[in-house]
């Protein structure tokens, strides 16, 4: 039965499992782990160090849960490209947060959609392997408020918005939201 519904993901398009990951926990992994590729060649593309490469491919990561969060159907754009934006822009935004250099890629359009087609069964699986790890480190490093506040970022409600669901101050969301960046940022460092 696990494998039918396995299987019946991994049919579905992006815009599918967009939609089906509002209720499906399995489906949003699933287009994350689409797009792990597509954050790594776009943080190699922009970092200059390998610190920045780490801190990038998180970065990506949330600008992916973001797109995640925020994709309309309506608009008329394919969520690969929706995505590959969300993704970018999020890592340039924290290249220049970080007064760091510019980034490197000017052009997103560089790496076609065939980036994502290249993946060989054992990506997959290591890939699969790493975001069943990054979930359970979060899940297990993050307070309790680290993660409220983490999941609702990361799903594009501002830091008012989340201050008054939490009944919190912006300034204490933006703290728990820098101290759930550090944690993970350590935990993918290590």
């Amino acid at each position: 039965m696990l494998d039918n519904g396995i299987n019946a993901i991994e049919s579905m398009t992006d815009e599918e499992l967009v939609k089906a990951s509002a209720t499906d926990r399995f489906a949003c992994e699933a287009l994350v782990l689409r797009y792990t590729k597509l954050i790594f060649i776009k943080a190699a593309m922009l970092s200059s160090s390998e610190t920045d490469r780490d801190d990038l491919c998180q970065e990506g990561l949330m600008g992916l849960l973001k797109a995640i969060a925020s994709y309309d159907s309506g608009r008329n754009a394919r969520f690969s490209t929706f995505a590959e934006v969300c993704v970018v822009n999020q890592m340039r935004t924290f290249l220049t947060k970080a007064a760091k250099a510019p980034a490197v890629c000017e052009n997103i359009d560089e790496v076609g959609e065939d980036v994502l087609s290249e993946e060989t069964p054992e990506s997959i699986y290591m890939n699969k392997v790493f975001f069943s790890e990054l979930k359970q480190a979060v899940e297990s490093e993050l307070s309790e408020t680290e993660r409220q506040v983490f999941t609702m970022v990361i799903r594009g409600v501002s830091y008012r918005e989340t201050a008054e669901k939490l009944g919190m101050s912006e300034k204490s969301v933006d703290n728990a939201m820098q101290r759930a960046r550090r944690k993970i940022r350590a935990y993918l460092k290590d």
